[in-house]
């Protein structure tokens, strides 16, 4: 009990920014066997991740904060902006999932924050387009390679269009995900747990935790094409500064383009 782990909080009402009273008191409580059922697979996956992660989990969960603010300003959201608030909830579920050793269901969530960010990214560049006014209002299945291509054909080389052309790293990225988000026979839940599961897998944390990391950085760079005066949160230059980063030279090749700023290896 000395772990501090070992302990579960219930929040009190007033700790949500919105609530109503009080909670009412339990109506029909879980017996025992069906919690364990369903919890202690992920909470022993839970322990080790973190046990041998510490650093990673720190590093998943600062960016998510930075995402967070860069977000933009709710008062007068532009059309990235919705985007950005729910790839958000998606890049906060992924960091839950990593830690759970949900890493195909993560990669999911990853595929889901790309694709809403180059949508919005698209939308902010042309916001009357049919298609994307269909999209906002749900008659439509047009997704991220859709966008991208349209993207591409309107931007100019000055902004950094080489980026959303065919076999970029962007979209090789995006098709990666969708191998993981459709459980393809070597992207399933089984050939990452190499087992049934979740149990914890040294390589499927390092292939999500990487994975989580560059499709960040991919956002990031979407974010400043769409928003020319954006500013990446101090924080996150990490992305932008390590030669272990996926991509690393044509991550740093956008950044410089895009941001007017060398993308400069970190001295550790």
């Amino acid at each position: 009990m000395s772990d501090f782990r070992a302990i579960r909080h219930q929040l009190e009402p007033h700790e949500f920014a919105l609530c109503e009273g009080q909670d009412i008191a339990p109506t029909n409580l879980i017996d025992e066997e069906t919690w364990a059922g369903i919890t202690h697979l992920p909470d022993d996956v839970a322990i080790r991740t973190s046990d041998h992660n510490g650093h990673q989990l720190a590093l998943l969960y600062s960016l998510w904060g930075d995402w967070i603010a860069a977000t933009g300003d709710s008062g007068k959201p532009d059309e990235l902006f919705n985007c950005m608030l729910d790839a958000g909830d998606a890049f906060q579920c992924a960091n839950f999932l990593f830690l759970h050793g949900y890493y195909r269901a993560a990669m999911a969530d990853l595929r889901v924050a790309l694709e809403l960010v180059m949508i919005g990214a698209y939308g902010n560049l042309k916001p009357d387009d049919p298609d994307y006014i269909a999209w906002k209002k749900s008659g439509s299945e047009l997704g991220f390679t859709r966008f991208r291509t349209r993207m591409h054909g309107m931007l100019r080389s000055n902004q950094c269009k080489w980026l959303v052309a065919n076999e970029e790293f962007p979209d090789k990225t995006f098709r990666q995900l969708c191998n993981f988000t459709h459980s393809r026979p070597n992207s399933s839940d089984g050939t990452l747990w190499e087992s049934n599961g979740p149990v914890y897998a040294h390589e499927a944390v390092m292939l999500t935790f990487f994975a989580i990391l560059s499709v960040y950085a991919i956002c990031y760079l979407l974010i400043r094409i769409a928003r020319p005066n954006f500013a990446l949160p101090p924080n996150s230059r990490i992305l932008f500064e390590e030669d272990w980063m996926a991509n690393r030279e044509g991550i740093a090749k956008a950044f410089e383009q895009l941001y007017g700023e060398p993308a400069a290896v970190r001295m550790c």
